[in-house]
């Protein structure tokens, strides 16, 4: 069994700057989500493009570029194993949202969802 120890100066951290464990692979995945394809040095297909869906129309084409990105990340980290993926509009909140069931690989075969949520155009 991997233990994952890294640093990070995310507000909300709790216990200060260390990260561990499960905590540790979810920040690095959101690091991921969030940077722009193109941003990261040596690295040009590196990230996604959902930080620019912003301003992007509720629609089928803005769901299944964020759904794509998103299978890429999940592909990307070895440390997990997507289970299940769903991308949904939240027209009433203007956003699209993302239900993430993923299997930790080296941490006991833990089973974690996560909500993600991106605002878009109204």
């Amino acid at each position: 069994m991997s233990h994952y120890l890294g640093f990070s100066t995310f507000n909300g951290t709790k216990g200060g700057f260390k990260l561990t464990g499960k905590d540790l692979v979810i920040r690095d995945l959101l690091n991921h989500i969030y940077t722009l394809k193109g941003e990261r040095v040596m690295m040009p297909g590196f990230g996604t493009r959902i930080p620019l869906m912003a301003f992007e129309p509720l629609d089928q084409i803005t769901l299944t570029a964020v759904e794509d990105d998103l299978n890429e990340v999940f592909a990307y980290d070895q440390r997990v194993e997507l289970i299940s993926l769903a991308v949904m509009a939240l027209p009433d909140n203007n956003a699209i949202v993302a239900f993430v069931d993923l299997k930790f690989v080296e941490i006991s075969g833990v089973v974690e969802t996560l909500r993600l949520e991106f605002p878009t155009a109204s």
